[in-house]
């Protein structure tokens, strides 16, 4: 059992010589440069860009050449070569195709500007979770420190005779729940870790980072109207909301334009070899009979479309005011619970369970009693550290409702 658990330290120690730190400013660098569904989402931006110059296209012309022959081969009389060139002529639609493809640009840019918001918040919160991980382990670690060599000792006042055997045993299961609780925190580390390096774009050897950084955060909440009115103003999804009524407004000018009369313009010129033989000259116009727009149903489907749109434009508005109304609150709620705690509170907590250590190695209290203070105080530390962790996640969430994108080695992470 010893040389196990020596086995196991020895691993440990290992991996925490071989671990990569890695700040917070230089994780969001790699994540924005490396990470693989960003680099897609970017080349949208430039599929809508070369959306706006296909659109600028004209017209093509049409040339046509045609070959006749209205008399016998042999006698060659009545042949003719026509040569035509035509092209047709719009009002109107080219301009609003070009509004149209840079009313959709717009909307794109619009997109990714709020995946970008949710992007790195949610980057950042894999960061926090990462570093409440490292805490829970190290609270683990300490943990199974302790009882470790209160088993230890155990076991020699066992031989000795100074305590039952039923106490070593309690102390020896107490051990092995606390090196179960130590792995199951040495997998979250790891899983965390790992996943910065998914965001990151690499996973070579992500088990192996290790965040710095702390939870605790001083930042106080400005007066709500402040975030409203940021949200408002900067809340990429309510930008979405207005390029999509632009958009819509577009594409009803843009169906306008194609319902106005069109002009078919053609020029050309007939060769007949006869005899004598002779060239006609041919110019006209063709005016196409838009017969079509006296159904009305293409127009009232794009008024229904631009109503639609602004009424999601006020639905968006509520959405953003209702977003920044509960982050703002779930971070005041945090903030109380992470005050919960304190270092004096944990202190003296920790001289509790020394008391009652001592209490116990002197045989005046029993193991359970001593457990008991032990798992409790334990059992604070993990909530305070959520408590920490909930407070700076609130905190990201209150950035990302207001529509403000984190900068680089900034909050919640003070490095």
């Amino acid at each position: 059992m010893k040389k196990t658990i020596s086995l196991f330290v020895a691993c440990i120690t290992v991996l925490t010589s071989l671990s990569q730190e890695i700040s917070y400013g230089e994780y969001m660098n790699n994540v924005m440069e490396g990470n693989i569904s960003l680099a897609a989402r970017k080349l949208d931006i430039e599929i809508a860009e070369a959306g706006v110059k296909a659109s600028k296209v004209h017209n093509d012309p049409t040339l046509a050449i045609t070959y006749s022959n209205s008399e016998d081969w042999s006698k060659k009389l009545g042949q003719g070569i026509e040569v035509e060139l035509s092209r047709s002529f719009t009002f109107g639609v080219r301009r609003s195709r070009i509004d149209v493809a840079d009313s959709e640009r717009k909307q794109t840019v619009a997109l990714f500007e709020e995946y970008m918001r949710n992007f790195r918040a949610d980057a950042t919160i894999a960061y926090l979770a990462h570093l409440r991980s490292s805490k829970l382990l190290q609270e683990a670690k300490a943990i199974y420190n302790e009882l470790s060599g209160v088993a230890h000792s155990d076991s020699i006042r066992f031989i000795k005779g100074e305590i039952a055997e039923s106490d070593w045993l309690e102390s020896r299961m107490a051990q092995g729940i606390a090196r179960n609780g130590m792995l199951d925190a040495e997998a979250l580390h790891a899983n965390t870790a790992i996943t910065l390096g998914y965001y990151m774009g690499n996973l070579e050897g992500a088990e192996l980072l290790r965040a710095q950084g702390t939870l605790e955060i001083s930042e106080k909440a400005a007066p709500i109207e402040q975030y409203t009115t940021a949200a408002l103003a900067h809340r990429a999804d309510l930008l979405v909301a207005l390029s999509n009524a632009e958009t819509a407004k577009a594409i009803q000018q843009f169906n306008r334009a194609t319902r106005r009369p069109e002009l078919d313009i053609k020029i050309g010129a007939t060769y007949n070899i006869a005899r004598p033989d002779f060239t006609t000259l041919m110019a006209g116009v063709a005016v196409p009979l838009k017969i079509s727009n006296f159904n009305k149903g293409a127009r009232i489907l794009d008024e229904i479309n631009v109503r639609q749109t602004e009424i999601a434009i006020e639905d968006a508005r509520l959405l953003v005011e209702a977003d920044v109304m509960q982050a703002y609150s779930n971070y005041g709620y945090a903030s109380m619970q992470a005050e919960t705690f304190s270092n004096k509170t944990l202190g003296d907590m920790r001289k509790v369970v020394e008391g009652k250590k001592r209490a116990y190695e002197l045989g005046e209290i029993s193991f359970i009693e001593y457990i008991v203070a032990e798992r409790n105080e334990s059992e604070m530390r993990r909530e305070y550290i959520d408590a920490l962790y909930n407070k700076a996640v609130a905190w990201v969430e209150l950035q990302r409702a207001t529509g403000f994108s984190l900068e680089f080695g900034t909050s919640p992470i003070t490095e």
